[in-house]
């Protein structure tokens, strides 16, 4: 005896699905494609995917982290509008400098600064021999 069952899948067959997220019914090319899932994409759009990474991956949380930045100093060292080596206006990204020994908070650079000081690796001696070439 074989019983037949009819069971209505929801967009299965379709071009459309409905994000686990925002609710919203999408065309599949609105999600990100994932072999490992029966309908062969991600069960977040596209757009709540972007808006997931952007709010997990926070401006500069990866070295606020590994120097255990609180909030409150953060948010005063977001405050400088200056880079503190050269006196320039930050326009771009801010670079919170610090010292890879101690981890302590020196303050925050222009990104030309930060990488001059990295390329140096921080050494005083080459700095002081580039002052004196110069």
């Amino acid at each position: 005896m074989v019983i037949c069952i009819n069971i209505s899948i929801p967009n299965f067959h379709t071009n459309m699905k409905t994000c686990s997220r925002c609710g919203e019914t999408k065309e599949l090319s609105c999600f990100s494609k994932r072999s490992s899932r029966p309908s062969g994409v991600q069960s977040k759009c596209k757009d709540c995917e972007r808006e997931v990474r952007r709010q997990y991956w926070k401006p500069h949380e990866k070295i606020r982290r590994e120097l255990n930045i609180s909030d409150d100093l953060f948010e005063d060292l977001m405050k400088v509008t200056h880079c503190q080596t050269c006196g320039n206006h930050i326009t771009g990204k801010k670079c919170i400098d610090h010292c890879h020994i101690t981890k302590e908070v020196r303050g925050i650079l222009c990104h030309n600064c930060n990488t001059a000081l990295g390329l140096i690796k921080d050494n005083k001696q080459t700095l002081q021999n580039m002052l004196n070439y110069l």
